[in-house]
């Protein structure tokens, strides 16, 4: 059989955004087939221009902007044979759109995309004394910040993105913003590969250079240390091994989540489906929850699932009682729950003061445990309501509602009906 020789120059129009520029081949005429881990990446020569060489073999192609079927490009018309000419291409944007692919006769092609057309096109012509193009193994598109130090906590699904800084470079950008707690860096939204530190809780304790290295069977996380949540413009450097951050002076968002969640032995056990209780959002960070506790361990969540940010004691196994404050923390690399008592009593976490509080319910003001001096009085939220006297509890002239009476011995939840 004869074998023909062509050269192949591709120019193409970007109709959806495609970051850092690449391109794909992909489909039976390439050596990796369909497959998407090792399809084929075209080199980056110039602004918006990129270029493959190397054999087809008889078959279909078309050319993906990322790993997944779409969006792609191919013929405005389905089996358009792959010939010397120019063709202009079609955007595949959605699977309801045409699949078209081009269908090649085996042989020997340079393939070079220009994205800075009004129109993208495909241009063929011979040539078959052009040497290899492209890249067969490359650098991750992006990685993906997550730990205890991050917001995300340890849910890759939440994992924050790190934008290649160009095609196929291994350094990656991103602002992060980071609180003490673990750090490492995955390749994936998945809890597999990815990088971390050179050694194990390798200090990180403001602006500076570090050591970056591939993870393998030691997963060497970097230990942040740090006074108070700071933004970092970060650059991550998988090729010379380092990770830069300088902080940005920027005052980070604080972003409040808008659940929490309860679990523990203290609310049954640790089964999420059958235990997990949400809290009831009182107003942006504080959360409130009344039923009847268990005398157990119990600690907090941002999302159902134990990857995600958690909140804890101050120290392990931090016994309270039916009525008081407590400090809580956002829990790093510890785990120090809570061991609450067995009564009825109301749960509320303010994540702006950092305050866990437990009040025992109380139905009437009869009920009320009367001590010497003044007692403050506040409505659900937190807001302070009045203070009295606690022998003129009972007089005090409160509406109908929910209260939490706050004396210098005790505290306490009085429902007024």
């Amino acid at each position: 059989m004869k074998t023909r020789l062509f050269s192949l120059s591709l120019i193409m129009l970007a109709a959806v955004q495609v970051f850092a520029g690449r391109i794909y081949l992909i489909g039976d005429a390439t050596s990796s087939g369909w497959s998407l881990d090792a399809a084929p990446l075209m080199e980056q020569i110039g602004d918006n221009v990129y270029q493959w060489v190397g054999n087809l073999n008889d078959g279909t192609l078309k050319f993906l902007t990322h790993k997944d079927w779409v969006p792609s490009y191919g013929p405005t018309t389905n089996n358009t044979a792959l010939t010397v000419g120019t063709f202009d291409l079609q955007l595949r944007s959605s699977y309801a759109d045409p699949d078209n692919a081009f269908a090649v006769t085996a042989g020997r092609y340079a393939l070079t995309i220009d994205l800075s057309g009004d129109t993208p096109q495909l241009t063929v012509a011979n040539g078959a004394e052009l040497p290899d193009k492209g890249l067969s193994s490359y650098y991750p598109v992006a990685i993906y910040a997550i730990g205890s130090a991050t917001t995300a906590g340890w849910t890759a699904s939440n994992a924050v993105e790190m934008h290649e800084s160009a095609c196929n470079s291994g350094i990656y950008n991103g602002t992060l913003t980071l609180s003490s707690g673990e750090l490492k860096f995955l390749n994936q939204k998945d809890l597999g590969a990815g990088y971390g530190a050179s050694v194990s809780n390798d200090p990180i304790n403001g602006a500076g250079v570090y050591t970056l290295k591939a993870l393998d069977e030691a997963d060497l996380k970097f230990a942040v240390t740090l006074d108070e949540a700071t933004e970092f413009d970060v650059t991550a450097n998988i090729v010379a091994g380092s990770l830069s951050l300088t902080a940005t002076g920027v005052e980070p968002e604080v972003v409040y989540p808008a659940k929490l969640y309860i679990i523990g032995p203290a609310v049954g056990g640790w089964s999420w489906d059958d235990n997990g209780l949400e809290m009831t959002t009182l107003e942006e960070g504080v959360y409130t929850w009344t039923g009847k506790l268990l005398a157990g361990e119990m600690k907090f969540f941002e999302q159902p699932d134990f990857g995600a940010v958690a909140y804890g004691a101050t120290e392990a196994g931090k016994v309270m009682s039916a009525d008081g404050e407590y400090d809580i923390v956002k829990l790093t690399d510890n785990d120090n729950k809570f061991i609450a008592p067995a009564n009825n009593v109301t749960l509320t976490v303010n994540l702006k003061t950092m305050k866990l509080t437990s009040a025992k319910d109380v139905t009437s003001l009869s009920d009320i445990v009367l001590l010497d001096g003044m007692t403050d009085v506040y409505d659900i939220t937190g807001s302070f309501v009045t203070r009295i006297e606690n022998s003129y509890v009972g007089s005090c002239g409160l509406k109908a509602g929910i209260y939490i009476f706050k004396s210098a011995q005790i505290i306490q939840k009085v429902v007024i009906r």
